[in-house]
Order: structure tokens, then C-alpha cells, then sequence
């Protein structure tokens, strides 16, 4: 098999390389960061990692989740009249110093609290307030925000799962190209024109086994080990006249 040959052909199905793993190595940058400044304390665990563990999405779609949460928080803080400025409450490290999200003139900043600073009650997600110049926990807020960034995350995930519905067909060979994590990017053998997607409902069973060059078949609403030849099937559809 020339293997120059399969090469090019995935520089060209994949429409920048460069930009993909931009992506990845952007994402798995957030999630260290996440799980290294991510204490878990009295099994607390902030929203966006507990929605992202949850449920399966794709890398932009991860990325995606977390950059919106400061436009969700600015925009809470905005529609609430009875006070513009909020504090959320991200996260905690080294167990006495809260990460929290100010909202106030339009702007999201990250600061540092110290615990001794804060109302004892004090969980991450929780909605902070000043008042007598101290700060306060506002239940109401929290509740209402909590809804607002699971709200956010639910339209991302049922926009996903509309695209992805669309790239999975019955009967159809699906090519692995690429491993991330617990997603597979998967080349549609079966379709023309080409076209390759992030997968995020790869069987558990097929994980460990679904690299680079393996062929799936979807059938009746799953994924199915097919054959191990999808390099050459790849080299084929690119050697016949298009």
C-alpha cells in the first residue's frame, strides 16, 4: 500500500490539521488545569465539570461550555436590577482559597477570595452578593444561575446531538482516523463527498479496540466492529475516479 498516498489523503479530508490540534491540545490544557486547581471538597464539584462528566460531548463543544460560562454569569448579572454586581463561586484550591467569577460593569473577572473571608456556609456554584460591606450568599441567584449555565449547556448538547444525527446512517462503514479519549473521529466510507465527525457515542466494548484504520458499521442505532482494512478502503475510494 503507498502510504504517502493514504497520508495525503488524510492531510486533505481533514480541513486543517493545524487548527485540530489547536484544539485538542487547547482542551486537554483546560481539563488539567480544571482537575489540577479542582479540589473536591464535601463532594462539591463545580457545574461545568459536573455537567461535561455527565454527558458526552465533542472537543469544541467541551471548550465551548466553558468559555460560554462568563457570558452566562455577565448576562445573569445584567438582568438583575436589584444588584450589578454578583460573585460566583467557580472553584476552590488548597482548601482555604475560592476562585470566583466577579460580574460587575459589564466585565467578568476572575479573582481569589479566602475562605476566612466568606459566609461558613459557602459551597462552589453558590451566587455571592456585598452587603454591610461583607459578602452574603444570595439562594435566589444561585438557583436562577445554576439554571441559566445547565440551560446553556443543554441547547449545546441538543445542537450536537442534531448534528450528529445527521452523519449517522444505517448500514453505513465508518473509517476510525483519529483517537481523543473516549471520542473517535470517524471518515464516512459509505458517502460521498467525503466527510469526517467527532464521535461521541462510541460502545464502551469497542473503545479499547477502535483505533486508526478500523472500520464500523452502523446498525440499528449503534456502532459495530466491521474490519481492520479501512487503510486500504481509504486508499481505494481515493484511487477511483471521483
Amino acid at each position: 500500500m503507498n502510504l504517502d498516498l493514504v497520508n495525503d489523503l488524510f492531510n486533505n479530508l481533514k480541513e486543517s490539521k493545524f487548527v485540530q490540534n489547536f484544539i485538542k491540545e487547547l482542551s486537554n490544557y483546560l481539563e488539567n488545569m480544571s482537575k489540577n486547581n479542582f479540589n473536591r471538597v464535601n463532594e462539591e464539584v463545580p457545574i461545568i465539570e459536573d455537567i461535561l462528566s455527565k454527558n458526552n460531548f465533542t472537543t469544541g463543544n467541551k471548550n465551548s461550555i466553558r468559555w460560554n460560562l462568563n457570558d452566562v454569569i455577565l448576562t445573569y448579572a445584567q438582568k438583575d436590577l436589584s444588584n450589578d454586581e454578583i460573585y460566583f463561586v467557580k472553584d476552590i484550591k488548597n482548601n482555604d482559597v475560592y476562585t470566583v467569577l466577579k460580574a460587575k460593569n459589564n466585565e467578568v473577572e476572575e479573582i481569589e477570595i479566602n475562605k476566612k473571608d466568606m459566609p461558613s456556609e459557602v459551597k462552589i456554584n453558590d451566587v455571592l452578593k456585598i452587603k454591610d460591606n461583607k459578602y452574603v450568599i444570595d439562594n435566589i441567584s444561585t438557583k436562577e444561575l445554576q439554571e441559566d449555565i445547565k440551560n446553556m449547556a443543554k441547547e449545546i448538547l441538543n445542537k450536537q446531538n442534531i448534528n450528529l444525527d445527521k452523519h449517522r446512517k444505517e448500514g453505513h462503514l465508518y473509517m476510525v482516523t483519529e483517537e481523543l479519549g473516549d471520542n473517535r473521529f470517524l471518515w464516512d466510507l459509505t458517502d460521498a463527498p467525503k466527510t469526517e465527525f467527532e464521535e461521541v457515542e462510541i460502545p464502551k466494548d469497542l473503545l479499547n479496540v477502535a483505533t486508526e484504520g478500523m472500520v464500523l458499521k452502523y446498525t440499528n442505532g449503534k456502532y459495530e466492529y466491521y474490519s481492520d482494512d479501512g487503510f486500504e478502503r481509504a486508499e481505494k475510494i481515493h484511487s477511483s475516479p471521483q
